[in-house]
């Protein structure tokens, strides 16, 4: 394509992957990441995922020049960056606000950057640009004719046309509705798969993240909690941050008693449960169990006795279409989700205030250290009836599993 053909003047030429060596950023006595070292492969789709305050955003200044990095270093390819100002630099950012000209044209906002660097096909790159984000019917417009969803499509056009080596998503879905959020999602990753480039995304969404990225890290406290796939992170968190925050968990303090075979036997809160030894990251002494809402089944009666069930008092049903979430109460006084798909003909009846029985395979379940962040999830039960919009939902440690099978 020749939108990222040739050679732009007064850009640095670096290729390559991304890589952050050992970088550290400090305001004051404020450590906002601390001592991160990162590679992300050229071409890759790439995720920071965190809360705010993470970090993440920090970082993504940093590599885009935006802050100067306390200590440490940052190359694309065997260029370091380190020190060198945002405009010499081979990336390009798309912000939350789009900070398109509003006195120009849509063209016009996408040709500025070839314009200033005295590019003679500025106006033929923009339309190339139009093109890849499927906007060239909208070229004569003004930003204030788009919707939020079009003009999101222009700032990306605008940066794609400088031709960077590496593309920077600073929440740029953060200010559009869900539907539209939805759809801008499998839009930014084709257009990341027609170009090629490497993007990097920074958003607190683990929706977003798990559904672009080829490769999600979760940051915590300035470092890298976990990296990996996106349905690695989900399906076995290393730490009881990574299990909370991406996605919903139902976590439990216990302790790990015995050895049974390929599982260890824990007992979480006076009931035994078996966690694989592959997905548990302890071996001995205390541990946090976890298992994802829809790995549970509820329902009206105990199956057959085993390892993993436990009696439960239903506490709100909400039905969302595609599946039924139900937040139930266990004896310990935790409140745990189960997710069920609205697959039967003869649904589930069951109702706030029922009895019901919870089961799950044990090579659902997982285990990770405890350390405080695993404590305050695993003890911070509601004491009051939740809705669907608490967040995630976890168990704490008030008393035993009263009824739950010793075994």
């Amino acid at each position: 394509m020749a939108l990222f053909g040739g050679k732009t003047a007064g850009f640095r030429e670096a290729k390559g992957d991304l890589r952050i060596v050992e970088v550290t950023k400090s305001f004051g006595d404020f450590t906002a990441v601390d001592d991160l070292s990162l590679v992300v492969p050229r071409g890759s789709f790439f995720a920071l995922l965190g809360p705010s305050g993470c970090g993440k955003t920090t970082t993504l200044r940093m590599v885009a020049g935006l802050e100067e990095a306390t200590h440490g270093r940052i190359f694309i390819g065997d260029t370091d960056l380190t020190g060198s100002r945002p405009y010499e630099r081979p990336v390009n950012t798309v912000f939350q606000s789009y900070a398109l000209f509003p006195h120009l044209t849509v063209r016009d906002n996408v040709a500025f950057g070839p314009k200033r660097r005295g590019l003679a096909n500025a106006t033929t790159l923009a339309d190339e640009a139009l093109d890849l984000v499927q906007l060239p019917h909208l070229a004569d417009r003004k930003p204030a004719q788009l919707s939020g969803g079009q003009q999101q499509r222009v700032a990306v056009a605008r940066a794609l046309v400088n031709r960077p080596e590496v593309l920077l998503l600073d929440e740029p879905l953060g200010a559009l509705d869900l539907k539209l959020r939805r759809q801008m999602q499998v839009e930014l990753k084709r257009i990341q798969t027609e170009v090629g480039l490497t993007f990097i995304h920074v958003t607190h969404d683990q929706e977003e993240a798990m559904t672009m990225a080829d490769t999600v890290a979760v940051m915590n406290h300035g470092r890298i909690e976990q990296m990996g796939a996106p349905e690695a992170l989900y399906d076995l968190p290393l730490t009881a941050f990574v299990a909370n925050f991406v996605g919903q968990s139902n976590l439990g303090m216990g302790r790990i008693i015995d050895s049974d075979g390929d599982h260890y036997v824990a007992d979480v809160q006076g009931t035994r449960v078996s966690i694989p030894k592959a997905r548990c990251q302890v071996s001995s002494g205390d541990v946090l169990f976890g298992v994802r809402p829809e790995k549970v089944k509820i329902a009206v009666s105990r199956a057959e006795a085993g390892r993993n069930d436990i009696p439960a008092t239903v506490v709100d049903v909400s039905f969302t279409g595609v599946a039924t979430q139900y937040l139930v109460r266990v004896p310990s006084g935790a409140t745990w989700s189960v997710y069920e798909q609205n697959l039967d003909i003869d649904p589930i009846d069951l109702h706030p205030g029922d009895e019901a029985w919870l089961s799950w395979k044990p090579g659902h379940a997982f285990g990770v250290p405890v350390d405080e962040s695993a404590i305050k999830v695993a003890t911070d039960a509601p004491t009051t009836t939740p809705t669907v919009a608490v967040g995630p939902v976890t168990a704490s440690s008030q008393g035993p599993m009263a009824g739950a099978d010793p075994r």
